[in-house]
């Protein structure tokens, strides 16, 4: 995921001591949610799409991504009872979208969060249960 996309993983840490798998995670989490909307063939985010450059929408997916952290965090400490993307996170970023801006947006980050599960499932990096343990992946892409 990392290749084509313009998101950049300094985005996700301000020094080394936040090199960790979580930020990892959330890293991947922006650049699967990058993947969707650009890839998406649904007429509204197709317009919303068009009026944003690449890099607009690669901020808007490393934003909404970080917001996604206390939703993590509180799923994985059973305070809640999943993980969900809240429409909130989409207004205080892109103060003009419509409802129905938002409404495909969020169907996108949903998938985007399903289709980044089934990869965790997998992936040997256990990046959620070891969530504060160094990534080396931050330092293998600069």
């Amino acid at each position: 995921m990392t290749d084509d996309t313009p998101i950049k993983a300094s985005w996700f840490y301000w020094d080394d001591s936040e090199k960790t798998k979580f930020n990892w995670f959330l890293y991947e989490y922006a650049c699967t949610l990058y993947t969707h909307i650009r890839k998406s063939r649904d007429g509204t985010l197709s317009r919303w799409r068009s009026g944003r450059s690449n890099k607009q929408v690669a901020e808007f997916c490393a934003y909404f991504s970080k917001r996604m952290r206390q939703s993590v965090l509180d799923s994985i400490a059973k305070r809640a009872g999943e993980t969900v993307g809240d429409e909130e996170y989409i207004c205080d970023y892109c103060h003009t979208n419509t409802l129905d801006e938002n409404g495909v947006i969020l169907e996108a980050a949903q998938s985007a969060w399903g289709e980044l599960l089934e990869i965790c499932v997998m992936c040997p990096e256990r990046c959620i249960t070891e969530r504060d343990y160094r990534s080396m992946f931050f330092d293998k892409i600069g």
